[in-house]
């Protein structure tokens, strides 16, 4: 086997303990491909940490080469690497109208779509919902890859990148649609995360198992406090509970605005609900995800490639019921988890009655099996990934 020279690329670097999508994405594609036997190296444009997540760290001072595909590959040249990957932006499709003749093209490229691809209805109802317009300057992107679209810029980026990646077939379609060469464009499917996956006894750990005690039923979310993830219908759906049996919604809050996690209680009945907010160890989401029943995720929009919550919360063990908004409707059918409508706390409250007192979580427990073992694990997508790059 050819062994490579891989690029991540990437502008901003967070701490690798936030664990964000999509950055989380890049830092375990890049140990994935070091576990293959290939040098994996993060450039960025930032002075920080030498090391992320176990992969060596160098700094690219032009913060511009890398929204422009001649700078990417540039980047790539000047490091000394084989290839180069990156994730694909609205910017970066605008630029490439124009090709620099002479950028390098010794080294290859490939960019990987780590936010969904939304048609142009979902994102107008997104736009005028009020609810969500406090987060709007989060998802001007999406608007962005629309326009790009529409306006005819993604056969352009065929001279200039070397593979696209997606997480869902659906928006594969889209991009083959919007002009991208259906023989460069490859399905990647996220992969399921060993650390859920593991069946160790759980340790809610001194500072949450006083506050969240042993409730007959627990409900748990988790997220960061937006209303595109529904996080106002969470809110509301103790109220269509059944009294019997008292059940507590647990909210994980993830908010940097505080440096210790900060707990809300509201009462509805005999349901408690428990807003926590902070950042809370992996260690300590399994364990609540462990030591709960069900897990609702009730999006509203979707921003990130794949909202890593579901999967997290599936591999657990938890019957999931989440909503049916693109792309991740597109799992609806044999990998287990429960669809309902947005914006419908009693629909969600009937799916966890159906789940947890119909026998519900029997009929769903072998399809979540099945989605788990059929899914590639990373060094499979590494591979896939190195197929395009060699």
């Amino acid at each position: 086997m050819e062994t490579l020279r891989i690029a991540i690329l990437t502008e901003t670097l967070p701490a690798a303990e936030l664990t964000l999508q999509p950055w989380r994405y890049l830092g375990n594609l890049a140990q994935a491909l070091q576990g293959e036997g290939h040098e994996a190296v993060v450039l960025t444009s930032e002075l920080g940490p030498k090391v992320w997540n176990g992969i060596p760290v160098k700094r690219h001072g032009t913060r511009g080469d890398f929204r422009v595909a001649s700078g990417l590959r540039h980047i790539v040249h000047s490091a000394g690497a084989d290839a180069g990957l990156f994730r694909l932006t609205a910017t970066l499709f605008f630029t490439m109208r124009h090709r620099d003749a002479e950028s390098p093209r010794a080294a290859r490229l490939a960019g990987v779509f780590l936010r969904p691809l939304h048609d142009g209805r979902g994102l107008a109802r997104r736009f005028v919902d009020p609810t969500m317009a406090p987060e709007i300057r989060l998802d001007v992107h999406h608007a962005g890859l629309y326009l790009s679209r529409i306006l005819g810029t993604w056969p352009d980026a065929t001279s200039q990148v070397d593979g696209f990646f997606f997480l869902w077939e659906s928006d594969r379609r889209v991009a083959v649609a919007a002009g991208l060469p259906a023989g460069s464009c490859a399905v990647a499917r996220h992969p399921f995360d060993s650390f859920f996956l593991d069946r160790k006894p759980p340790s809610l750990g001194p500072r949450l198992a006083d506050v969240l005690g042993t409730p007959a039923r627990r409900i748990v979310f988790a997220g960061p406090p937006e209303a595109s993830r529904g996080v106002p219908d969470m809110l509301r759906l103790a109220r269509f509970l059944p009294n019997d049996p008292p059940t507590q919604v647990v909210l994980l809050l993830r908010d940097s605005a505080y440096t210790e996690p900060e707990v809300s209680v509201t009462r509805s009945g005999p349901h408690t609900t428990l807003s926590i907010r902070g950042f809370l160890s992996q260690e300590e989401i399994r364990s609540i995800y462990r030591t709960s029943d069900v897990a609702v995720f009730p999006y509203r929009f979707v921003r990130t490639g794949l909202p890593l919550v579901v999967i997290e919360a599936a591999a657990a063990g938890l019957p999931v019921i989440t909503t049916r908004v693109h792309p991740i409707r597109e799992l609806e059918g044999n990998t287990g988890l429960v669809f309902v409508e947005p914006r419908n706390p009693r629909g969600i409250a009937e799916a966890v009655r159906w789940i947890l007192d119909a026998g519900g979580r029997a009929e769903i427990e072998p399809k979540t099996r099945k989605w788990i073992e059929s899914t590639p694990d990373w060094k499979h997508v590494a591979r896939t990934f190195v197929s395009v790059l060699q």
